[in-house]
């Protein structure tokens, strides 16, 4: 996915959106005692009330908001082993396609446990997963908010999820104005912290209209911070590498080819004309046969 895919889809998460609609949210409350379920809720999205969606869907942007390759992370899943059960692209396919709410919960539940099974959080967490359909016209326009009966639509099923903490309100003084006396106000209730995911991702990955179900987009809590455990116990990935520590093989690089004495300016100089020759190969019209390469000559 590249940052237009994923600005696109996320724009369209708002109440009454045309172009995407949620059918399904599956809501997981963990207790940190236990690393057990201690409550779930299936519904479909449009039961909740308006204030529970906007909150909601406010998260879900959260989830896709960041730079690619420091914030949001493209994850290629691992091939599982012969005969494995429990394969987390195996649960996520599964899960988006089958018509029964039951299957549907049951495979999500299993990627919710999977994400307290190695891990102590400070708090409990609750883990929220949706289900529904993207609609992308083919047709660019400036203002891609409806569709129109005439546009060819390209449908997009999806799964999105986010990880999110919970914590106790503080204890505080309030006026009662009706009894007119001093109170402390005593509340219980954890409050869910949707405003800071710590963690999520989208299946499947897409780029314009083809859908990639080898792949899911992964969200990391901090900037340049994924969390390497939940990439390959939860989701089932590969490793990735951070646009920080590619910056860092790539500096290693330049200077084996031109000298330990390079200075910033011109290793900027030598990023930015690599990063012109990769954007010109992608706007060609036909796909390029081959990788773009460098040799030394031309760094």
């Amino acid at each position: 996915m590249n940052k237009q895919d994923i600005s696109d889809i996320r724009r369209h998460f708002k109440v009454d959106s045309e172009l995407l609609k949620i059918n399904e949210i599956y809501n997981v409350y963990i207790r940190k005692e236990t690393s057990e379920i201690f409550y779930e809720e299936s519904r479909p999205f449009a039961f909740l009330e308006l204030e529970q969606q906007e909150l909601f869907l406010a998260n879900f942007k959260k989830v896709l908001t960041g730079k690619l390759d420091i914030k949001l992370f493209e994850v290629k899943f691992q091939q599982p082993e012969e005969g494995a059960t429990g394969h987390t692209q195996q649960l996520l396919y599964e899960g988006l396609y089958t018509e029964e709410t039951e299957d549907w919960t049951e495979q999500m539940q299993q990627i919710a446990l999977k994400m307290v099974q190695d891990v102590q959080y400070d708090n409990d967490i609750v883990v929220t997963f949706i289900r529904g359909q993207y609609y992308k016209t083919t047709k660019r326009q400036e203002d891609e908010t409806e569709v129109n009966k005439n546009d060819e639509v390209y449908t997009t099923p999806f799964i999105l999820s986010s990880l999110n903490q919970t914590e106790l309100p503080k204890q505080s003084l309030v006026f009662d104005y009706v009894d007119l006396e001093f109170k402390s106000n005593l509340l219980i209730n954890p409050v869910i912290k949707l405003a800071s995911p710590i963690g999520g991702f989208l299946f499947p990955c897409f780029t314009d209209n083809a859908a990639d179900v080898n792949r899911v987009l992964y969200t990391a809590s901090k900037p340049n911070k994924p969390d390497v455990l939940f990439i390959e116990n939860v989701l089932n990935g590969e490793q990735i590498v951070t646009a920080e520590e590619d910056k860092a093989v790539f500096e290693e690089i330049v200077k084996l080819v031109i000298g330990e004495s390079v200075d910033s300016k011109t290793l900027a100089g030598v990023y930015e004309e690599v990063n012109h020759l990769l954007v010109a190969e992608d706007e060609k019209e036909d796909e390029p046969e081959d990788i773009p390469m460098l040799d030394v000559k031309e760094v």
